[in-house]
């Protein structure tokens, strides 16, 4: 039995903190200028000491009521001082553990720990704790041990440009937008005050930059148009670094029983995921990156890449023929093959209808706008060219998706490939894994013989692959390969 890292008792004392409420009422009745009542203050301070030994008794009780048990066969925690809670996993039963070395913990030897299993609410840990660093290490004796010198096993180390071009193809403004909006969140009216006090200096600033490229390259660029596009850009710069620091020193060691996945620069995070409790692998690509026949490998599996824009990725960057090679040496039984179901012919709206509907949109309403108010027309056409842009290259994007769409299903093992918004999949997964398929039409889809198919594979946060525009006739040979129908038999119409 085993306690948590003693750092616990703040975390716990935290949940106590409503009780300075007492000390600041007692500072607001005696506040004066008044020495007679700053020295009555002064001689109360016993009452918030009081407080304040109180908030870190309720947090240290906490903490002393709370253990673990590393069993033969199970880990334990117990928590609880009037109204004990157990929890308990069997060790043949958890995916993944994550050990969190943040870079502020480092100097005292604390490790946060997260346990996961396929089971459990969606999005997060069933079991989470901080420890020393060496009770983790009693931790993983009970993992299996990476055998180096296994037949089957594995190592590989990325190479640091491999990092910054994963990074750099796989960030975006979003992700980066999220970034700046939890720090909003988190540093509250502070945060908020400095940018007012701030924000007029960064519109002059703004402004004076846009006069001195317009004067540079004789083109009047609005200072509004100038702004969004500086947040574009900072927010991607701030996705980007993120990434980079995230998956920085990357490196994979596999074998038989257990696979290790380190990286990080300042927060060391070290996985230990059992490969049997793998979902699916995901060849993930991007337009560019897949024009030059280059992936990055993920895995779907509970308590990897399950955080906010954190990417569950096993290899960062492979060619076509590294991707086949490592699939072969990771021992995962599953390979890229050629697609034998393709979308119809017909079918190219249902990729692109949606992407080039917005762009005419935009269009249309852009020119209404500079109808009924000219004076602006010189910043509405920015501000259209700028929303006009993501959805163009989508249109290209959802063009060539419809080229390289396609499933194949062989034996015990099926390849699909498909896209989400600007982003291409190729999912390898066993038959055996698929949980659910659907078969989609619309009023359209009815008429010309089309439908999507809609795959659902095991996992903790269930994702929905669309595969569109297929004909009935393939789908439903589809579906038979699966085992949900028999041969022959068809569909009820929906």
């Amino acid at each position: 039995m085993i306690h948590e890292h003693p750092l616990k008792i703040l975390k716990h004392a935290k949940n106590s903190i409503w009780l300075l409420i007492f000390p600041i009422l007692r500072g607001v009745r005696t506040f004066s200028l008044d020495f007679d009542a700053f020295y009555t203050w002064i001689t109360g301070g016993w009452f918030d000491l009081l407080v304040l030994i109180a908030i870190l008794g309720f947090g240290y009780f906490r903490w002393l009521f709370t253990w673990i048990r590393l069993g033969n066969n199970h880990i334990r925690v117990i928590s609880g001082i009037f109204v004990k809670k157990r929890t308990e996993i069997p060790y043949k039963n958890i995916t993944a553990v994550t050990a969190q070395h943040s870079f502020y913990l480092r100097p005292l030897k604390a490790v946060r720990v997260y346990v996961d299993t396929a089971a459990g609410a969606l999005g997060t840990n069933d079991m989470t704790f901080l420890v020393h660093r060496d009770e983790f290490k009693k931790l993983q004796k009970k993992l299996p041990k990476i055998k180096t010198g296994e037949k089957k096993s594995f190592k590989y180390r990325a190479k640091w440009y491999n990092i910054v071009f994963f990074s750099f193809v796989f960030s975006s403004s979003l992700s980066g937008a999220v970034y700046v909006a939890a720090l909003i969140f988190n540093a509250g009216r502070i945060f908020t005050d400095i940018m007012k006090d701030d924000l007029d200096d960064m519109y002059k600033i703004a402004d004076n930059v846009s006069r001195n490229m317009s004067a540079g390259t004789h083109v009047d660029i609005p200072t509004p148009a100038l702004i969004l596009g500086f947040i574009v850009i900072g927010t991607w710069l701030l996705s980007f670094l993120a990434n980079l620091f995230r998956y920085s020193d990357f490196i994979i060691k596999k074998d038989t029983h257990i696979m290790r996945i380190i990286s990080g620069a300042f927060t060391r995070r070290v996985y230990h995921i059992m490969p049997e409790k793998i979902n699916y692998l995901d060849l993930r690509q991007s337009f560019i990156t897949k024009l030059f026949r280059v992936s990055s490998l993920n895995i779907s599996c509970s308590g990897y890449g399950n955080g906010k824009n954190e990417l569950p990725v096993l290899l960062p960057v492979l060619t076509r023929n590294q991707a086949d090679e490592a699939l072969e040496m990771l021992e995962f039984n599953k390979y890229l093959v050629k697609r034998k179901v393709k979308p119809l012919k017909t079918s190219v709206m249902s990729y692109a209808g949606q992407p080039l509907t917005i762009v005419a949109v935009i269009l249309v309403l852009s020119l209404i706008f500079i109808r009924f108010f000219p004076q602006f027309a010189h910043i509405a056409k920015y501000i259209a060219v700028i929303l006009e842009i993501p959805f163009i290259w989508l249109v290209i994007v959802k063009l060539y998706a419809y080229m390289t769409t396609g499933i194949t299903v062989e034996d015990d093992f099926c390849c699909i490939r498909y896209s989400r918004f600007y982003a291409f999949h190729t999912i390898m997964a066993d038959r055996s894994k698929l949980v659910k398929i659907q078969m989609f039409q619309d009023i359209i889809d009815k008429k010309t013989g089309r439908c999507r198919l809609d795959f659902y594979f095991c996992s903790e946060n269930p994702r929905v692959h669309k595969v569109k525009g297929l004909s009935v006739k393939d789908a439903q040979k589809i579906i038979e390969q699966f085992g949900v129908l028999e041969k022959g038999e068809v569909m009820d119409e929906f």
